[in-house]
């Protein structure tokens, strides 16, 4: 779901710093979500949320510490069940709009990805925002701003995928699959990446029930029966 800026990119040496601060807490969020427990996650997604936090505050004009700012509120929710979970989401959800109006293109679409997902995975009112359409669109906005890069591709043709329509599915995924890790996305890459595998033989086996990070994340809130209405 993470990705970063692309490399080459011109800033200013204010903006440069705000990037370097915005990636050395992005793979703090990596190191906490793939490597350590799930029973360190939320205390640790506490003081990582804080720190980005403050880095927003700081910077009210760029657009990468809110989305990742959103991203650190999505798994402290499903770290943190409670009932101040789906608010966490909806908070994530504004920081993310706002990150676009700001530069649609930061850390390449990742808002985009992010509340694409979060419509689609998420149940609909009166619970939460969930909403097909919606989470269609904004798949396809990242996909339009980039188009040969790995996550967008697997996030659509994930989702195309969980709606049934695994033709369409394909092409995306091996789009997916063919893309190469970034040199500074190693670790949240390579566990992309194996999300797309597993993906891929779904879509081929015309099956929509692979598990990712997303439904575990609808499951955390309404259990394993846990299905969209």
């Amino acid at each position: 779901m993470l990705a970063v800026i692309l490399p080459g990119t011109s800033h200013s040496k204010a903006e440069s710093g705000v990037h370097e601060a915005v990636r050395r807490l992005e793979d703090e969020w990596a190191e906490i979500f793939y490597r350590l427990p799930p029973s360190e996650h939320a205390e640790k997604f506490k003081g990582l949320l804080a720190r980005v936090h403050a880095v927003s505050e700081q910077h009210p004009k760029e657009a990468d510490p809110l989305v990742l700012e959103a991203i650190v509120l999505c798994t402290y929710a499903a770290a943190d069940v409670g009932l101040s979970s789906l608010s966490r989401v909806s908070e994530a959800r504004e920081l993310l709009i706002k990150a676009i109006d700001i530069d649609p293109r930061a850390m390449e679409g990742s808002a985009y990805i992010t509340l694409g997902n979060l419509y689609y995975r998420l149940p609909g009112w009166p619970i939460s925002f969930g909403d097909d359409d919606s989470a269609r669109q904004y798949l396809e906005a990242a996909l339009k701003l980039y188009p040969n890069a790995l996550d967008s591709n697997y996030f659509y043709g994930d989702f195309l995928l969980q709606q049934g329509e695994y033709d369409k599915a394909l092409p995306y995924l091996e789009k997916a699959e063919k893309a190469p890790i970034r040199p500074y996305m190693l670790l949240s890459d390579a566990k992309l990446k194996e999300e797309v595998r597993e993906a891929l033989i779904a879509a081929r086996e015309k099956r929509d029930e692979h598990g990712d990070f997303f439904q575990s994340f609808l499951t955390s809130f309404f259990g394993n029966d846990a299905k969209k209405p």
